[in-house]
């Protein structure tokens, strides 16, 4: 009992003592403890701080890169347009130079061509002429022909005529035959002047018709040229310059092959002359006969009747 006693005194002891070092200790180390503590709060302050310097610097900084790519880009975008501009000048003088070009060749072409329809023309008219001199020689010859074989005739009713009755027959019936040969002959002139005359004047209009065609057709493709250069001129796009082009050249061309359309085709007109023809060379002939074969008859009569 005793022991207890003292061994319960002895922990109480004890824990006094500790916990009066304790309280000495608190009081010793609670100002260092203020201080360590004021030491972090300052040194994460300035951590903060330190960082928020970095973070407006590295903000800073790209700010600047943004700004400074900004330029670069606003400046390669007024080079780009500058050289866009330089390019789409150097494109358009270079389209003028080859439409300019282009549409003299073109000219050239249309000279030609109508050069060569002209001559085409003017070989069909010379073939024409040379084809009726033609037929005028043969039938000259023809005549010449005839002319020998009733010159022979005559002198054979010449000798044959006896009489004086005779004589006269023949007389009569030799002026009768040339009457008759001159009105077939004069017949058959007029009849092939008439359709000479008809088929000029029918090629006449059509070339003339031909030509008023062309020329129009030429003056709205030289009116659509000038347009265009002036256009090319003035600046405007090469669009706005072929597409004006191509339209005023495709209403010429729509315009030449309505008028092309418009002319008369003249085929049916000199077949109708021909026949025409035909007709008066076949009662001109007709014609003939009948006095030849008339005279003939009475001559006959005459002949045997002596």
């Amino acid at each position: 009992m005793c022991r207890m006693e003292v061994t319960i005194n002895t922990t109480n002891v004890m824990l006094v003592r500790f916990t009066s070092a304790l309280s000495v200790g608190v009081l010793l180390f609670a100002p260092a403890l203020s201080l360590a503590e004021t030491g972090a709060n300052t040194a994460a302050t300035q951590r903060a701080e330190a960082m928020k310097q970095r973070m407006e610097e590295r903000q800073a900084k790209v700010e600047a890169r943004m700004e400074e790519r900004s330029a670069k880009m606003e400046e390669r975008q007024a080079a780009w347009a500058e050289k866009k501009e330089e390019m789409q000048e150097k494109r358009q003088t270079a389209f003028c130079e080859r439409f300019t070009t282009r549409v003299e060749n073109k000219g050239d072409r249309m000279e030609d061509r109508a050069g060569r329809v002209s001559e085409r023309m003017s070989q069909r008219t010379e073939r024409r002429t040379d084809r009726r001199d033609s037929r005028d020689v043969s039938l000259d010859g023809k005549r010449d022909n005839q002319d020998e074989r009733r010159t022979a005739l005559y002198i054979k009713l010449d000798e044959q005529a006896d009489t004086d009755v005779e004589k006269a027959a023949v007389a009569t019936f030799k002026e009768t035959v040339d009457a008759a040969v001159e009105t077939r002959r004069t017949a058959v002139d007029a009849a092939i002047e008439a359709f000479r005359s008809g088929v000029d004047a029918l090629v006449d209009a059509r070339k003339t018709s031909g030509s008023d065609a062309y020329t129009a057709f030429k003056e709205a493709a030289d009116a659509a040229a000038s347009q265009a250069k002036s256009d090319c001129e003035s600046g405007k796009s090469v669009e706005e310059v072929r597409s004006a082009y191509e339209s005023a050249m495709k209403s010429a061309r729509e315009k030449l092959k309505e008028d092309k359309s418009g002319m008369e085709k003249i085929g049916d007109d000199i077949k109708q002359l021909a026949e025409t023809r035909k007709v008066a060379v076949e009662k001109a002939l007709s014609d003939f006969k009948t006095t030849v074969e008339s005279a003939r008859e009475k001559l006959k009569a005459v002949l045997k009747s002596e």
